[in-house]
């Protein structure tokens, strides 16, 4: 039986994980999840790619803020009915609306990390969506995700990884060096390869692409620490001549949005490979 083994989300993009017990999947993704980014003085956006201390800022929602906290720094309590200035930012090639969140964030950000930083949050108004090349038919808004509403891995596979590292480097990783929003047990390995539609309850998700990873996996998520792995042993064993990049997990598309919560059976429609 094919089970949903655990659920996070991202508030702010390249920061701390929230895990809960139940989401609520729009057809954006996660509720909330990317829904705040970090971006320099050019609008570009930050990750742990270049600030791996992004990885040690702790985010919790409550009805009236987002709170950020980190070790030696006073909490930041931004609320959630604010909106500052409108900017233009930028994902990767994507360019949307997203709203200011003002100079005390910013300062905040800014002496964290040691450079000039703004927190924006996603625009009401805005609009951004996935690759229609992988999306192809589905209508799939994304926020401030890399490219995609929602991100699932599965133990199987982690397992797998895992059991090939180089033991004198590595210990065995965790999950949350993926960063994924859904994390399936019951599968063997690498069967994500082979999966087309995941539906749990009433909710239906549509394998779109393979995830490409970076060097965001070997960051340590509690210390922002880098190390090695997984990267080598991913290119060994997950590399993917079209996409030129290792892959982990899958990125998918929200064809039919709902609540799911851990322990959920999961139904799989795999992909017809006569097609």
């Amino acid at each position: 039986m094919v089970r949903i083994e655990s659920l996070t989300f991202y508030p702010v993009k390249g920061c701390h994980r929230i895990e809960c017990t139940s989401i609520e999947l729009t057809s954006s993704g996660v509720h909330l999840d990317r829904e705040w980014m970090i971006v320099d003085p050019g609008n570009q956006f930050v990750t742990q790619r270049t600030d791996a201390a992004l990885a040690t800022i702790v985010p919790a929602l409550d009805d009236a803020a987002l709170t950020l906290t980190a070790r030696g720094r006073p909490p930041l309590r931004v609320p959630l009915g604010f909106r500052g200035a409108r900017r233009r930012v930028r994902v990767w090639k994507d360019s949307c609306a997203a709203d200011d969140m003002g100079d005390e964030a910013a300062a905040w950000l800014s002496a964290l990390v040691g450079r000039p930083l703004r927190l924006v949050r996603f625009a009401a108004d805005g609009v951004r969506h996935a690759d229609p090349v992988y999306a192809r038919e589905d209508h799939a808004p994304v926020r401030f995700a890399d490219a995609y509403p929602v991100l699932v891995t599965q133990t199987a596979s982690l397992a797998a990884l895992n059991a090939a590292l180089d033991r004198s480097s590595e210990a065995p990783l965790p999950m949350n060096r993926f960063r994924p929003n859904i994390v399936l047990g019951g599968l063997s390995p690498w069967d994500e390869d082979r999966i087309d539609k995941l539906r749990i309850g009433t909710v239906i998700l549509r394998f779109a692409k393979p995830s490409t990873r970076c060097i965001v996996t070997t960051t340590d998520q509690e210390t922002g620490a880098r190390g090695i792995e997984p990267l080598p042993t991913l290119k060994r064993l997950r590399w993917h001549r079209g996409l030129k990049g290792v892959i982990f997990g899958e990125n998918a598309t929200v064809l039919q949005p709902g609540a799911v919560r851990v322990g959920d059976a999961v139904e799989i429609h795999w992909r017809d490979t006569a097609a």
